[in-house]
């Protein structure tokens, strides 16, 4: 084949994805998707403002802005980011439809699609709240967040629910009860609640945890003057690649498993 015939070849592929992604957010709307993430993230910034108003009565230092939002995050954004991979897989599970999709299409473009379903969704989700808590903090009174860390506070979030979602995701298309997908959701949300309890030894293997674990801001508390000082640190780039590298490869090993699923 011809270099033009390999780029022709290659840009139809790409083509027929972006299609079959524009379907799959149509799906979503059907299914409520965006209503339903619209409400989880309304309740997850209801209770990061009301922290955030009790504390600003102590401090107007935006990092604690940006110390209480993964804390929150770690709580609700699992769970939301469980729903939405499981709302995604939800049609075909329930029409029991793999079989005849995988006789119209290629089973790597249809996990593709559904998992860039889930990465615009996330991606929506977290410029949202990012941009939202930042309103929210300046309306209550404290400092402007900085731009840069506000982005990395966006890749630090949108990474961790994207773990979640490629997880969830995986066991959506191989198992056909959706109940055990949002069990796992549960789970991660209940772990991230004692997650910033635990030892780090232990953190380090708890999904979730890592909200908190890739934090730009410390905090360190002086029991004889009960005075809290809060300290900017190094953005913690060993736990953000490994985070990026265990998503890498449950994608590459559900694309595997997924591409040898008979019609």
């Amino acid at each position: 084949m011809t270099a033009g015939g390999k780029e022709a070849v290659t840009s139809k592929r790409r083509l027929g994805i972006a299609r079959q992604v524009a379907l799959e957010l149509r799906k979503g709307r059907r299914k409520h998707l965006w209503l339903i993430c619209a409400a989880m993230l309304g309740v997850l910034l209801l209770w990061f403002g009301y922290q955030s108003a009790r504390q600003v009565e102590v401090t107007a230092d935006y990092r604690v802005l940006l110390y209480s939002l993964p804390t929150v995050n770690a709580v609700f954004l699992p769970l939301l980011s469980a729903v939405v991979a499981s709302t995604v897989c939800d049609v075909e599970n329930r029409g029991n439809m793999w079989k005849q999709l995988l006789t119209m299409e290629r089973a790597e473009d249809l996990f593709c699609a559904k998992w860039l379903t889930c990465v615009l969704v996330l991606a929506a989700v977290v410029t949202v709240e990012v941009a939202a808590a930042s309103v929210i903090g300046g309306t209550l009174g404290f400092q402007a967040v900085p731009v840069s860390e506000s982005l990395v506070l966006w890749v630090s979030t949108l990474a961790v629910c994207l773990f979640v979602a490629t997880v969830v995701e995986c066991l959506c298309l191989f198992i056909a009860n959706q109940f055990v997908p949002l069990v796992v959701g549960v789970a991660l949300s209940f772990l991230g609640l004692f997650s910033m309890y635990l030892p780090a030894y232990v953190s380090v293997f708890v999904p979730s945890s890592y909200f908190g674990l890739l934090s730009t801001v410390g905090m360190s508390y002086d029991y004889a003057t009960e005075v809290i000082t809060w300290s900017t640190v190094a953005w913690p780039v060993g736990y953000f690649a490994v985070i990026v590298l265990v998503t890498v490869a449950a994608f590459a090993l559900s694309l595997r498993a997924f591409a040898r699923k008979e019609p």
